[in-house]
């Protein structure tokens, strides 16, 4: 079979040409693989390098055509809110930027973990589901009881079992339903999402290979669930989930998730890095915030150590927010009171500062309009533009979103020493 890779001129996936500036793309490039054990010819896409500020990894497309992740869509109700959602997929491409330079090695969707393999390993783990094929010494009694064992042992939940009903104080004084919330209430639900990045290198002499993998896993900071009782009715409840036993919990759970890699043969080799993220209670409007990680080498079988990640979000204005952040939490209410006083109206203006290491990484400040006229868009946008370099004198980027009841209105980027730029919707 022979399989090209091919560097097109096409526009990035990950950025919108024309909303950015000074975008130059490269030239064209073939790479022609021979092999001989299939006839047909598969031409492998690669999305080209894009000059900008914002720094992306090129896309892998088979045949053309972006590859999009069966699990895609399947899980993601499992997190409680859209920005823990975009972060947690974001967040796992930055960290894979640290281990697979962006220069040699092309994203690609997960492929090898399918939504119905995912929403197993997110089930709770059920003991007697992994003793079913076993006689009482615990050996298999034949090779197809064998198969079966390994094939439950694969899809074996990775989430805490329900407590164990004796363990429930005062049992027999409690209705059935009762019971059970306090068996789900005693051991909560640790995992709520398990994400898939591969990684591809490509160069004349190897083609086009999987190079890495990252695994990102998604760990509750609060447990959310319902009962029912005997008459039908609903009752919603929440327990706070321990950071200290999360962290700890996920740690074992990924050393689970690596020997399974292992055994599927097209992955027993592939570096794999694990990312561990804690995501926020519901209504946050900030995201949660990536933990540790941890790296395996080729083919290795055991995760050495783990390695902590110091990343915080702050919301401006708050209390939080002028205790760590006293000079840019003033710097925000001013340029606050300069934009309500243009629009002489209150507004809505909340900003979102994202710190790794303890430095100020990107800087957010969301506006919402209530009414308006395209007009006055453009003048608040103008506005904006002439002030966030004065407001906002630091070596981070700051990025301001004007919406509306009708949708995004105008965006105003300003990057560390650079002329903001400046964009309104039509």
């Amino acid at each position: 079979m022979k399989k090209k890779l091919l560097l097109t001129g096409t526009a990035s996936l990950f950025l919108l040409a024309g909303c950015m500036p000074s975008l130059n793309q490269t030239e064209e490039e073939v790479i022609v693989v021979e092999e001989t054990e299939e006839e047909e010819e598969q031409e492998y896409v690669i999305t080209p390098t894009i000059d900008s500020p914002d720094s992306y990894y090129r896309n892998v497309l088979e045949d053309g055509t972006y590859q999009r992740s069966e699990a895609r869509g399947s899980v993601a109700d499992a997190m409680n809110n859209r920005v823990d959602i975009e972060h947690f997929e974001l967040g796992l491409m930055e960290i894979a930027s640290g281990i697979y330079d962006q220069e040699n090695y092309y994203f690609q969707e997960g492929t090898h973990l399918s939504s119905d393999l995912i929403n197993s390993w997110l089930r709770r783990f059920e003991p007697e589901q992994s003793d079913e094929e076993a006689d009482e010494d615990g050996d298999v009694e034949d090779e197809e009881a064998a198969e079966e064992a390994v094939e439950i042992d694969k899809m074996a939940g990775l989430n805490p079992p329900l407590a164990d009903e004796g363990d429930v104080d005062n049992a027999e004084d409690l209705e059935d339903w009762e019971v059970m919330e306090e068996r789900m209430r005693s051991n909560p639900l640790v995992l709520s999402n398990i994400k898939e990045q591969n990684y591809y290198v490509g160069s004349e002499d190897e083609g086009v290979r999987l190079g890495g993998m990252v695994i990102g896993i998604s760990i509750r900071s609060v447990y959310y669930f319902r009962t029912e009782n005997d008459e039908g009715g609903i009752f919603n409840h929440e327990e706070p989930v321990d950071e200290e036993f999360a962290l700890e919990y996920a740690e074992e759970q990924a050393q689970e998730i690596l020997t399974r890699l292992r055994n599927q043969e097209e992955l027993a080799d592939v570096p794999v890095t694990f990312a561990v993220f804690r995501e926020e209670p519901r209504g946050s409007i900030v995201p949660g915030e990536f933990r540790q990680m941890a790296s395996v080498g080729e083919g290795e079988t055991e995760i050495g150590g783990w390695e902590a990640i110091s990343e915080t979000n702050l919301v401006f204005p708050s209390s939080e927010a002028r205790e760590q952040q006293p000079q840019l939490s003033e710097n925000f209410l001013s340029f606050r009171d300069d934009l309500e006083d243009f629009f002489d109206m209150p507004l809505g203006i909340v900003g979102k500062g994202r710190y790794k290491d303890q430095s100020l990484d990107e800087f957010k400040i969301e506006i919402n309009l209530q009414s308006h006229g395209k007009a006055e868009i453009i003048a608040l946008t103008q506005f904006i533009s002439s002030r966030v370099g004065q407001a906002f004198q630091m070596q981070a980027p700051v990025y301001i979103y004007i919406d509306s009841v009708e949708g995004r209105e105008a965006v105003v980027i300003q990057y560390p020493d650079e002329d903001p730029f400046m964009h309104v919707y039509r």
